[in-house]
């Protein structure tokens, strides 16, 4: 049996917006990473904080940790919701892309358990 990439609906809120899609939910990233631009779009709060960490791609990253109001993984709804704010690779925008997954969000393990999710490779859900 193939596994899967598992996919979870999300649905960020900022202070100038919100933004819904279908996100990678994956378990090898710490937290929840946001493209730079739909930061910016929504609306988070930075909090200072730089985040230093090795990308899914092998590629050192520095990141800005920001807050969201509200992170909705499916029916769970997390308020103020820490996440990682850089700009995503192309290439890695690209694989997302071509998996029907949106390219700006990556659910990462931290959002995964407070939203007491459980992940399923077989279902891909």
């Amino acid at each position: 049996m193939k596994m899967a990439l598992v996919k979870a609906k999300v649905k960020l809120i900022g202070v100038k917006g919100k933004y819904s899609s279908t996100a990678l939910a994956d378990t090898g990233a710490r937290m929840t990473l946001i493209d730079g631009s739909l930061a910016e779009r929504v609306g988070v709060q930075y909090t200072g904080r730089t985040i230093n960490f090795i990308s899914v791609s092998g590629h050192a990253v520095k990141a800005l940790e920001a807050l969201v109001l509200e992170l909705k993984v499916e029916d769970e709804a997390l308020k103020y919701e820490a996440v990682a704010v850089a700009n995503i690779l192309e290439k890695v925008k690209e694989v997302l892309r071509e998996s029907g997954i949106d390219e700006n969000v990556v659910i990462g393990l931290l959002t995964i358990e407070r939203a007491s999710m459980v992940p399923d490779t077989l279902t891909a859900r």
